[in-house]
């Protein structure tokens, strides 16, 4: 299903039920506010042009599984912020120069604070016990 009008899809965060976590919700959440920011943002225009919807989709999506392991360590207490990698960008656009790749680290980095943001007062919770399953995977299921 895609999900917000966007390109992405529930079923790219989960391959098995017991993926359906709250921490998979959460990371599918931020791949769609990132989606939502590139295609907003009016310095990647040239990026848009070069890629459709569906590629800058799967970017995204590629993108936010690399970062979870960023997230756990977080989430784990061995870190105090979350990190970007450039090399998360680099090994899907190998051919991009140092500027694109940061300004594509700089779009992750605003729509990682827009969507933590958001989270204060949400009833999923899903920092709190990001192992648990996440009930929105079926409601918002077709």
């Amino acid at each position: 299903m895609m999900f917000n009008h966007s390109p992405i899809q529930m079923e790219w965060f989960y391959y098995l039920y017991g993926e359906k976590t709250k921490l998979n919700w959460f990371l599918m959440e931020f791949a769609l506010e990132y989606y939502d920011h590139i295609m907003d943002s009016p310095k990647l225009k040239d990026y848009r042009i070069q890629y459709n919807k569906e590629q800058i989709a799967q970017y995204c999506t590629y993108f936010t599984r690399r970062f979870k392991e960023s997230v756990l360590k977080c989430l784990r207490g061995k870190r105090k912020s979350v990190v970007f990698y450039d090399e998360h960008i680099s090994d899907f656009y190998p051919h991009f120069t140092d500027p694109q790749v940061r300004q594509l680290c700089h779009v992750a980095s605003y729509a990682w604070k827009d969507l933590a943001s958001n989270c204060t007062g949400c009833p999923e919770q899903c920092f709190q016990d990001y192992e648990s399953r996440s009930y929105n995977f079926e409601e918002f299921e077709d």
